[in-house]
């Protein structure tokens, strides 16, 4: 599950009441007793049986660490996702993958310039 990709049907969100039930994990995890990895484990355990997985050739996962995903998928898929720890943005990224995300960023925007990206 990648789940920093989602599409929700706000009509079964609102009618499940999605945002009471991870309420309701986040304040049970208040002192981070139950886990400590942030908004990952309440997520999972809200949408846990709610959830249908995309087509892979839609959303192609991987860019942040895996340096064998083809081209052509990439070209093709909706959505590209940076999961893993080498960000377009950081040092560290794997250089081939950069371009897609590069091409998108305004490098002359206030908030741009201060992050010495460009």
């Amino acid at each position: 599950m990648a789940y920093g990709m989602n599409m929700f049907d706000l009509d079964v969100w609102k009618k499940k009441d999605i945002t009471g039930i991870y309420h309701k994990w986040q304040n049970m995890n208040e002192d981070w007793v139950l886990w400590k990895l942030g908004t990952l484990p309440p997520g999972l355990m809200t949408f846990y049986g709610l959830t249908h997985p995309l087509d892979k050739s839609w959303h192609v996962l991987g860019l942040g660490y895996n340096p064998s995903i083809d081209k052509r998928d990439i070209e093709k898929a909706a959505v590209i996702h940076y999961n893993g720890n080498m960000k377009p943005w950081l040092e560290l990224a794997m250089t081939k993958y950069r371009s897609y995300w590069v091409k998108y960023i305004k490098f002359d925007h206030p908030y741009v310039r201060g992050c010495k990206l460009g």
